[in-house]
C-alpha cells in the first residue's frame, strides 16, 4: 500500500499536517512519510499545512494550489479549528455542483466517512437569482442526482441558497471538506475559495480519481420546486 505523504515546508502547519496524517493513516492502516515538495514519490494521500513560513495569519501558503494540482493523487489542506482538525465532530461534508465532479467527490467522500467513522452530508449550494425569481433555476436536481449516486449509503442532503464561499465558511461542524479540482488547471473558484475559507481540513479528489469514477447517469432535468433543508 502506498504511503500517505506529508509536505514538509517548515512552518508551524507542517506539525498540524503531520498530526492529521498521522491520525488517518492509522485508520486506514498506511504508512507515513514526510517529504519535500520538489521530491519525487508515489502516495495514496498527499497532505500540507494551509500556510507556508511566508504567508501572512489570513493567506494561503504559495506552494499550496502547486502541490494540489502537481499531486498524483488526493490531497488534503489541513486547516481550520482544532475540534475540525482532530475529528471531534464526527462528520464528513461533500460538496456537490451538479457537474462532472461529483462521482468523484462522492465515491472519495463515502470512503473517508466509512474508515474515519463519521456521518456524511451532502451540500450544495446555489445563490438565489437577482433578476427574477420565477426564472430561479430548480436546484433540487443536484441533491437527488447525488442520492442515486450514493446508491443508499446514509447520509444527509442540503440545498443552502447562499454564494458556495459563504457555505463553505459555515461549516463549522464538519470534520472534513471534500471537493472536486474544478474545471481549470490552477483548481477551480470554489475549490479555491474552499481552501481560501474552509473552517475544517479540505480533500480536493484529484482529476485521475475522478477518470476511476465516470460512468454516472446523465444529469437529470429540473423536475419541481426547490424543497431547501437547512
Amino acid at each position: 500500500m502506498e504511503p500517505v505523504v506529508v509536505i514538509a515546508d517548515g512552518s508551524p502547519w507542517t506539525e498540524e499536517a503531520e498530526q492529521w496524517a498521522a491520525a488517518h493513516a492509522k485508520l486506514v492502516d498506511a504508512e507515513v512519510e514526510v517529504r519535500r515538495l520538489e521530491e519525487h514519490f508515489h502516495a495514496q494521500l498527499v497532505v500540507l499545512g494551509h500556510q507556508g513560513r511566508t504567508a501572512s495569519p489570513l493567506g494561503l501558503g504559495r506552494h499550496v494550489l502547486a502541490a494540489v494540482c502537481a499531486a498524483g493523487c488526493d490531497a488534503v489542506v489541513v486547516r481550520g479549528t482544532p475540534d475540525a482538525r482532530h475529528g471531534l465532530h464526527g462528520r464528513i461534508t461533500a460538496l456537490v455542483s451538479g457537474g462532472v465532479d461529483d462521482e468523484g467527490v462522492l465515491a472519495r467522500a463515502v470512503v473517508f466517512a466509512q474508515s474515519h467513522g463519521a456521518a456524511l452530508r451532502v451540500l450544495h449550494a446555489a445563490p438565489l437569482s437577482v433578476v427574477r425569481a420565477d426564472l430561479d433555476e430548480d436546484h433540487s436536481w443536484v441533491l437527488e442526482r447525488s442520492t442515486d449516486l450514493l446508491a443508499g449509503f446514509p447520509h444527509s442532503a442540503v440545498l443552502v441558497r447562499s454564494q458556495p464561499h459563504e457555505a463553505i465558511s459555515r461549516c463549522v461542524d464538519t470534520d472534513l471538506l471534500v471537493v472536486g479540482p474544478g474545471e481549470t488547471r490552477t483548481c477551480g473558484a470554489v475549490t479555491r475559495a474552499a481552501l481560501h475559507h474552509a473552517p475544517c481540513p479540505v480533500l480536493v479528489v484529484h482529476r485521475s480519481a475522478q477518470e476511476e469514477h465516470r460512468g454516472a447517469p446523465s444529469l437529470p432535468a429540473p423536475r419541481r420546486p426547490v424543497r431547501a433543508k437547512v
